[in-house]
């Protein structure tokens, strides 16, 4: 995606001839406004501002310098509008090194400061009370499915989380029991949510949208949430 230069930096043309680029507000705040086109966010979680990145239907944690790295890597990209002849490519990169245009302030917070839901606040912060870890609860569960004879698939249409594993079993007439895996790439921010849902048929799972669905267990922990699906499987 191309985009004006103009938006992120100001070009002072000085009587001597002399080129210097900098930014004002504006600038900066179209720079925030690119953050969080991206996704980017902060927000309180137990008194505590943590940085996130909304993707694909759910958050991964982040960070500030991540939010710097970001903007930085479409800079070196180079692929913008209205780039006048004489301005170098390496003379837009020493601004960004030199002048650092991101920093946390009040205009930074007006374009980035958000609120998080319950559900998103669950995958952000350590879901086990005895302190198992993430890794523990992704392994158990997929054991536990495995067991189960659930059969898998992958979220085509992003109904449950897109391009993300789902596993299910039928429960019922046209009914199935459903884990989708989010964030399954990110192992330290990974999960499942437990669904059942109605479908006319088991091949339409991840292809096409469930003629019912409802929620069983948003970030379902096998040890914690086991008895809400136990009497399906039966």
């Amino acid at each position: 995606m191309e985009r004006d230069i103009n938006d992120f930096i100001t070009i002072v043309r000085q009587k001597n001839g002399i080129i210097k680029i900098t930014h004002n507000l504006s600038n900066e705040g179209n720079i925030y406004k690119l953050l969080r086109d991206l996704g980017f966010r902060k927000a309180k979680l137990n008194k505590k501002y943590v940085y996130f990145r909304r993707e694909s239907g759910t958050v991964i944690l982040s960070s500030f310098q991540e939010m710097k790295d970001a903007f930085r890597d479409i800079l070196k990209k180079y692929e913008f509008t209205n780039i006048p002849d004489d301005i170098r490519y390496d003379s837009v990169l020493n601004w960004y090194h030199n002048r650092r245009p991101i920093k946390e302030n009040g205009l930074f917070n007006h374009y980035l400061e958000d609120s998080l839901t319950e559900f998103e606040g669950e995958i952000l912060v350590p879901v086990d009370p005895k302190n198992k870890t993430r890794k523990f609860n992704t392994e158990n569960l997929l054991t536990k499915l495995e067991e189960l004879k659930f059969k898998s698939t992958v979220d085509k249409i992003g109904t449950y989380c897109i391009n993300n594993p789902l596993y299910y079993k039928k429960v019922g007439e046209n009914k199935y029991l459903i884990f989708n895996h989010f964030n399954s790439k990110n192992k330290n921010n990974d999960g499942f949510d437990s669904w059942l849902a109605t479908y006319s048929t088991e091949n339409q799972i991840g292809s096409k949208k469930p003629l019912l669905i409802e929620d069983i267990r948003l970030n379902f922990i096998l040890d914690r949430d086991f008895e809400l699906i136990e009497n399906y499987l039966h």
